[in-house]
């Protein structure tokens, strides 16, 4: 995990974090305070406090542990609830995550405490997102690439784009200014 500050003259690249085969998942608390960063094979999503003036990370926690795959799992057990893949927070500061294989998005509350678990028609969701003028459309990818004939013709959805209303509005885009 790198961040690129450009505020003093320049680009400077921090290494802030590493040793993830693949990360995914990153997000702001509304305040900025926090980071969430997901170690996908890993199963775990890592948070951090975060000082924006500074572009410093500390106070590195566990955010959520989720259990791993079965040995032998097949996309058709549903026992296994996925690993953590794309992420998003809403303005409560819940952290909405897809579950690639998993079938689901699950809605976690800043404490890591599972608010909601939402199904989806695919077995590998991938990101969710805000959208619309009130960002109160949730906007879901999924993968299609690299599965299973047997699951493809059980999800024929799949690497679809799925949309739903929502309660609680998403955050607006952060953009980057150099």
């Amino acid at each position: 995990l790198y961040s690129v500050d450009c505020r003093a003259g320049g680009p400077v690249v921090t290494r802030q974090a590493g040793d993830a085969l693949t990360a995914n998942g990153l997000a702001w608390s509304p305040d900025v305070g926090t980071l969430y960063w997901a170690d996908t094979p890993n199963h775990v999503v890592h948070a951090w406090n975060f000082d924006l003036e500074a572009n410093a990370l500390s106070a590195h926690r566990n955010y959520l542990q989720l259990p791993g795959k079965p040995a032998g799992w097949q996309c058709t057990d549903t026992s296994y609830q996925g690993r953590p893949d794309g992420a998003a927070v809403d303005a409560l500061g819940n952290y909405w995550v897809a579950m690639y294989e998993g079938r689901r998005i699950c809605v976690f509350s800043p404490a890591g405490e599972l608010l909601r678990d939402i199904e989806t028609p695919v077995q590998c969701p991938t990101m969710p997102c805000f959208g619309g003028e009130d960002l109160r459309t949730l906007y879901i990818t999924s993968a299609k690439k690299g599965r299973s004939d047997a699951e493809l013709a059980q999800m024929p959805l799949s690497g679809a784009v799925f949309s739903m209303r929502v309660d609680t509005p998403g955050l607006p885009v952060n953009f980057f200014v150099d």
